[in-house]
């Protein structure tokens, strides 16, 4: 079991996760990230959709989720805005216990979403009481603000979803210049609080406050 995941709790859950390798973790480590979401779920088996889009909806990360839901028990679904089937908003998360949006690129992944209506779809289940969890880009899709190095050469805030007051700043001990990205940032948004992730951290956000952290 996860260290203190509750079953399905109530309300809105969000797991803010800094990076991807924390939930596509190596066959001989145990998914500790993982598990917490499908305890989450609160069902057997739990139907979760897996949103790609923020790396172009790469085939290897796609096939890494249905391997991983034969070592977590979950039944693994993925939501393809690259090869959609279906375009209409309401179905791309019908019947999901939770959902995991991966990393990639911010602005990518935020335009994609805006233009297949899936930033509301995703925000609709969020506040059914979905569990949702994000990890890099899909955490800064989330919050107001996130932290982005969409173009690679520096570090720029950038607008989310804003289902989660505040900042994000993943990967933030990765790079220097992440740090001063952020207190550029704060001192133009100071009634808003920053959630500092590095490496290896999730945060559990219930009811859109911090409920919980985890190293994993």
């Amino acid at each position: 079991m996860a260290p203190g995941t509750p079953a399905r709790a109530p309300g809105r859950n969000f797991l803010a996760i800094s990076d991807s390798s924390s939930f596509f973790v190596a066959g001989w480590k145990e998914p500790a990230c993982l598990r917490y979401l499908v305890e989450m779920a609160g069902v057997s088996r739990p139907t979760i959709v897996f949103v790609g889009a923020a790396n172009g909806d790469c085939a290897n990360k796609q096939a890494q989720f249905f391997r991983l839901a034969e070592r977590a028990a979950f039944v693994p679904r993925t939501l393809s805005l690259f090869a959609l089937a279906d375009d209409r908003p309401e179905t791309f998360f019908a019947g999901a216990d939770a959902i995991y949006v991966d990393g990639g690129s911010t602005r990518n992944l935020i335009a994609l979403m805006r233009e297949w209506g899936a930033d509301r779809a995703l925000i609709d289940a969020y506040r059914a009481g979905v569990p949702v969890a994000g990890a890099s880009a899909g955490a800064n899709l989330m919050f107001e603000w996130g932290l982005t190095d969409s173009i690679v050469t520096r570090i720029d805030p950038i607008r989310g979803l804003g289902a989660i007051p505040g900042t994000v700043s993943v990967h933030h001990s990765t790079r220097p210049d992440r740090a001063r990205a952020l207190a550029r940032h704060m001192a133009c948004q100071p009634e808003g609080a920053a959630c500092l992730l590095d490496d290896g951290e999730f945060a559990h956000f219930r009811n859109e406050k911090l409920l919980a952290r985890h190293a994993i």
